[in-house]
C-alpha cells in the first residue's frame, strides 16, 4: 500500500475535514477555507444541502462532499484521506472541524438526539484508529526514526480536532453573564450535558498523543449576519471571555482565522479550551 504523505508537505494547501459543515458555524469556517485554497472534505447526510449553495457553477474543485453520517466511523475515515494524482500517495487530513449538533425542541427543552455530540466524538476517534490501521500507523509518534520520508510523514500524523462546544459547562467558574443563568442551566441543560461528555471524550483520547485538540466554547449563538469589522473576544482556560452572544458566522470566522489559517494562534490554542464572544 502506498504510504501517505505529511499534510501540507507538497504545497501550502492544507487538508481539512468538516463534520457539520453544511450550515452554521461549520459552513462559515468551510467557505473561508475554500476561498483560501485549502482542500476541504465535508461529510453530509444530505449532500445537496451543501452543494446547492454553490449553484449554478457547482462546488469548487478543492471541495469534496462525502455522503454519510458523523456517527459512522467508516464514513469519517474516508474523509480523512485525500486522494492525490501523481507520485507521493494520498494526503492525510491535518485538521477536523466538528460542529455537529441536534435540533433543539423548545417545548421539551431538549434536542432530537441527546447524545449527538458524544456519539460523534466517539465515532471520530474510532475513525482515526481505522486510518492508522489502514496505513499501519502507530497510535503515537515512533521513538525511532522511520526508514523513509513517507514513513516519517505517516508516523508523525497528529491531526488537530477543533470541536464546537458551548459556554455554560465550565468547572472552573462561570463563563457567561449572570443574567443568562436560567438559559444555560435550565433551558439548555440536555444539549449542554451532551457537549460536556463530548469534551471529556476528546480530552481523554488525546492523552496518548495521537492527536491534538481545541475545544471552542462560543457564547449563545445567533443567526445575525457576520460583521468582519467586529472584534471577537477570546479567552482560554481559567480566563474565559464573557459575553451575551456571537453570530454563527463570526464564530466560524474566528475558527478559520485562528485555528485553520494562523499558525501562531493555532499553536497557542493547542490542547486548550477557548471561549469566544462579541
Amino acid at each position: 500500500m502506498t504510504s501517505p504523505v505529511a499534510p501540507g508537505s507538497l504545497s501550502a494547501k492544507r487538508t481539512i475535514v468538516f463534520l457539520g459543515g453544511s450550515g452554521g458555524v461549520g459552513l462559515a469556517a468551510l467557505t473561508r477555507a475554500l476561498g483560501a485554497g485549502h482542500n476541504c472534505v465535508a461529510l453530509c447526510r444530505t449532500p445537496a444541502k451543501l452543494t446547492d449553495r454553490f449553484a449554478p457553477a457547482g462546488p469548487p474543485a478543492n471541495l469534496r462532499v462525502e455522503p454519510g453520517n458523523a456517527h459512522d466511523a467508516a464514513a469519517i475515515a474516508r474523509c480523512l484521506v485525500w486522494a492525490r494524482d501523481g507520485p507521493g500517495g494520498p494526503v492525510l487530513a491535518d485538521t477536523v472541524v466538528s460542529s455537529i449538533g441536534g435540533v433543539f425542541q423548545l417545548a421539551r427543552r431538549t434536542i432530537d438526539d441527546p447524545h449527538v455530540c458524544e456519539q460523534g466524538a466517539r465515532a471520530l476517534l474510532d475513525a482515526l484508529a481505522l486510518v492508522r490501521a489502514q496505513f499501519d500507523l502507530a497510535a503515537s509518534p515512533s521513538p525511532s526514526p522511520p526508514a523513509s520520508e513517507a514513513a516519517a510523514a505517516a508516523a508523525a500524523w497528529r491531526p488537530r480536532i477543533v470541536a464546537v462546544s458551548t459556554c455554560g459547562i465550565s468547572e472552573s467558574g462561570r463563563d457567561f453573564p449572570l443574567a443568562e443563568t436560567p438559559v444555560y442551566h435550565l433551558l439548555l441543560r440536555v444539549p449542554h450535558a451532551d457537549k460536556k461528555v463530548m469534551e471529556e471524550v476528546l480530552v481523554g483520547g488525546a492523552a496518548a498523543g495521537a492527536y491534538a485538540y481545541t475545544l471552542v466554547r462560543p457564547s449563545l449563538l445567533t443567526d445575525d449576519a457576520g460583521k468582519p469589522e467586529r472584534r471577537v473576544r477570546a479567552g482560554a482556560g481559567a480566563a474565559p471571555a464573557i459575553g451575551y452572544g456571537i453570530s454563527r458566522d463570526d464564530a466560524g470566522r474566528w475558527i478559520y482565522e485562528n485555528l485553520l489559517e494562523n499558525a501562531g494562534e493555532r499553536a497557542k490554542y493547542e490542547n486548550q479550551v477557548v471561549t469566544i464572544t462579541w
